[in-house]
């Protein structure tokens, strides 16, 4: 039996299949290399082009050094374009245009080291919709520590063409008057997104003197912050043209992990003739077999 074809060898499996006219176009604002992004397998194969916004010093060089053709970064805080205060944190992760919480942290009993907040720099932010020189993008991937919905609400003409957002999100204020999930949740709708899935989300035990009687990885009671996915309305790709499908199905695939919504934008290039059915069939034949129901194997 051959072994079944990693994310890569599907991702560009799928690109060969539909031949976008472009590199799929990615934007990260706050683009800062702690974890690995969730469009990695896509720019391992150099699927996609990026454009990346990071305004700490040493994250930016680091990015500017390691990056890769199709890839640019700006040193830039996306956000309101006012000049607002960055709040350097000792854990790199936690650095904010919002100043930490010391209730939350009082109240988790997690990361008073790492939230510390060690220098403050006034620094002049700059509004998406504002940089001329950032091209249509499909994905906008971001993680601003407490600032998204700013983001978003000054980035309404560059989210237009946007398919997918994939955003940190937060369920109680790590930071001082930090909008939560609703408050994405109503400005991504306005423009209209909806709320797809969490590709993670995190929760933890709440502190206090009572509670450390508890084991605390068996009392992860209190979900904390995630990423989620959010999604150029579904029920309207009628309206998508041809291109944009393709990308929203390389994205569904490789980056978020919808093959479902990779097979809807499918079955569209195939009632347009873009695609055949039997170029369906072989991208389910690529999937994991847990994927897959039984009858639909054509391998």
């Amino acid at each position: 039996m051959l072994d079944p074809p990693t994310n890569s060898e599907r991702a560009a499996a799928v690109h060969d299949l539909l031949e976008p006219e472009r590199l799929t176009r990615i934007v990260d604002v706050g683009a800062n290399p702690l974890d690995v992004p969730p469009y990695a397998t896509l720019r391992e194969m150099g699927l996609c082009e990026i454009w990346g916004f990071e305004p700490q010093e040493d994250a930016y060089w680091k990015l500017t050094a390691e990056a890769r053709d199709d890839e640019t970064y700006l040193p830039f805080a996306i956000g309101s374009g006012d000049t607002e205060s960055l709040h350097i944190c000792k854990g790199d992760g936690f650095t904010s245009l919002l100043r930490p919480n010391a209730d939350f942290i009082k109240l988790m009993g997690r990361w008073p080291n790492q939230m510390r907040v060690t220098e403050v720099q006034t620094i002049q932010t700059q509004r998406l919709d504002d940089i001329t020189e950032l091209p249509e993008f499909d994905l906008l991937k971001i993680d601003v520590q407490g600032s998204e919905t700013v983001v978003f609400q000054n980035a309404r003409e560059k989210l237009r063409a946007a398919l997918a957002i994939i955003s940190e999100v937060a369920m109680i204020p790590l930071y001082e008057g930090q909008p939560l999930l609703d408050a994405q949740m109503r400005e991504l709708s306005a423009q209209g997104f909806a709320f797809h899935k969490f590709l993670f989300l995190k929760s933890y035990m709440v502190g206090g003197e009572a509670s450390s009687a508890l084991r605390p990885r068996r009392n992860k009671s209190q979900a904390v912050d995630g990423d989620a996915v959010f999604l150029r309305n579904l029920v309207a790709l009628d309206d998508m043209k041809s291109e944009r499908l393709k990308h929203l199905a390389i994205l569904a695939d490789a980056v978020f992990h919808s093959p479902d919504v990779a097979l809807l934008a499918m079955d569209q290039l195939a009632d347009r003739d873009v695609i055949t059915r039997p170029d369906i069939d072989r991208y389910v034949d690529l999937l994991p077999s847990d994927y897959v129901h039984p009858r639909a194997c054509t391998a």
